[in-house]
């Protein structure tokens, strides 16, 4: 005998279990869509990475303590990372590396360029009249002919000019060579434009100034005073304890005594005036 309840109750078994699989569709749909919206981010953001990778002007932001520090090139840039390097949540041990003699270091500018903590200028240029307004924004400057001798003696008196270095000079149609003449070096780094030059000796006011020449440091330390500057930047960041390592003793022990105004001759100190000119009067320094 043909049973009509429970052929009901069949139908209304088979609609619920058709509501129950439409409702797990669309979780499984939202889910697809947060799934690829993930994937995109991730895309988006190793992009990103990218361009801060390729960037000529990169500085470290602190936004829990709210400062920038626009770093430069041969102005002691990897002892100010060293010493800032315990206010970050970063872990430095992937970048440890050991010394000729023993002793151990961390390679500091990869690991602030394997972090997040990293902004472009363009990305400050546009944030200092709102995200980065309070904001603690510091640098550390140097003398011009100092700093390029240091350059010299860490990059070219040497068995192997860096690869940077090596690109830099041959997108100017120019060359670096190991142990290249001093006199032939500073020629090379003055037929080099701003645009094509390494960071190494590239003139030091376009990290600290705009477009426009202004200044976008709230405080510009220097080179020749770098205990008592970096005392004071320790302090208006709220880390007084913080001190800074001894770094760079190659150099040191490479140069010797000598002083930077030693390697110099008249011509090659008008050289070095003309190219690095506005270093020499934004930041007032002579030979």
């Amino acid at each position: 005998m043909f049973n009509r309840k429970k052929l009901q109750r069949e139908k209304e078994s088979l609609e619920a279990e058709l509501i129950e699989a439409h409702a797990t569709i669309r979780k499984l749909r939202k889910r697809l869509r947060k799934r690829n919206e993930h994937v995109k981010s991730g895309r988006e953001g190793k992009k990103a990475r990218n361009a801060r990778g390729r960037a000529k002007f990169k500085y470290i932001a602190h936004d829990e303590r709210k400062f920038v520090y626009l770093w430069i090139h041969k102005v002691a840039c990897s002892s100010v990372k060293a010493a800032l390097l315990p206010l970050f949540d970063l872990d430095p041990t992937p970048f440890e590396v050991t010394r000729n003699d023993g002793t151990r270091l961390f390679l500091v500018h990869k690991v602030f360029n394997a972090s997040g903590y990293q902004i472009r200028k363009e990305q400050l240029l546009a944030g200092l009249d709102h995200e980065y307004r309070d904001y603690f924004k510091f640098a550390f400057v140097r003398n011009p002919w100092d700093r390029l001798v240091s350059c010299y003696v860490d990059k070219v008196l040497r068995k192997t000019v860096p690869p940077y270095m090596l690109a830099s000079a041959a997108r100017a149609d120019v060359e670096f060579y190991p142990n290249m003449p001093f006199a032939e070096f500073v020629e090379t780094v003055c037929r080099i434009p701003d645009g094509k030059a390494n960071g190494h000796f590239r003139p030091q006011h376009l990290t600290v100034c705009s477009p426009d020449g202004e200044l976008m440091a709230d405080f510009v330390g220097r080179f020749e005073n770098l205990r008592e500057d970096f005392a004071r930047v320790a302090q208006e960041i709220g880390a007084p304890g913080l001190e800074l390592p001894e770094r760079n003793r190659k150099i040191v022990s490479k140069r010797g005594s000598r002083h930077y105004r030693d390697f110099y001759d008249e011509r090659l100190k008008n050289l070095v005036h003309k190219r690095f000119e506005k270093d020499v009067e934004t930041f007032g320094y002579s030979f």
